[in-house]
C-alpha cells in the first residue's frame, strides 16, 4: 500500500512538476519537499491546500482514493444544468470568474436510510 509521500510523488510526476516547483507552490523548501516524498515527514494542511490550487489531487494524496471533483467553466456548467433540468430555469449565482466544482454522485443513488 502506498503512503502519503509516495502518492505525493506520483501526483507531482503526473502533473509534470519538478520538486523545486512543487516546493515553491506549497511554500516549503526543496529539502522539505524531498522529506515529504520520501516519507520522512508528513505534509502540513496549509501546504496541501496550496498544492490543490496547482492541480494536485489532495484527496488522493491523503486518502489514496481519487477525487471525483471536476472543474468546468461557468458556461459548461450552465449548459449541463439546462440539459439536466428540463422545463425549469436554473441559474448559477456568483461572479463568472469563480471556479465551479461538481461532485459526481454514485449512479446507484444514496444509501438507504439506516433508521
Amino acid at each position: 500500500m502506498k503512503n502519503i509521500g509516495q502518492r505525493l510523488l506520483e501526483e507531482r510526476r503526473r502533473l509534470g512538476y519538478s520538486q523545486q516547483y512543487l516546493a515553491r507552490a506549497g511554500g516549503v523548501s526543496a529539502h522539505e519537499q524531498r522529506q515529504y516524498e520520501q516519507g520522512e515527514d508528513l505534509p502540513r494542511a496549509d501546504y496541501l491546500a496550496q498544492l490543490a490550487a496547482h492541480g494536485v489531487d489532495v484527496v488522493y494524496v491523503v486518502t489514496g482514493k481519487r477525487s471525483t471533483v471536476i472543474n468546468i467553466s461557468r458556461d459548461q456548467a450552465q449548459t449541463l444544468m439546462d440539459n439536466r433540468v428540463v422545463g425549469q430555469e436554473v441559474t448559477l449565482d456568483g461572479p463568472p470568474e469563480e471556479d465551479l466544482y461538481f461532485k459526481l454522485s454514485d449512479p446507484s443513488g444514496p444509501p438507504p436510510d439506516q433508521s
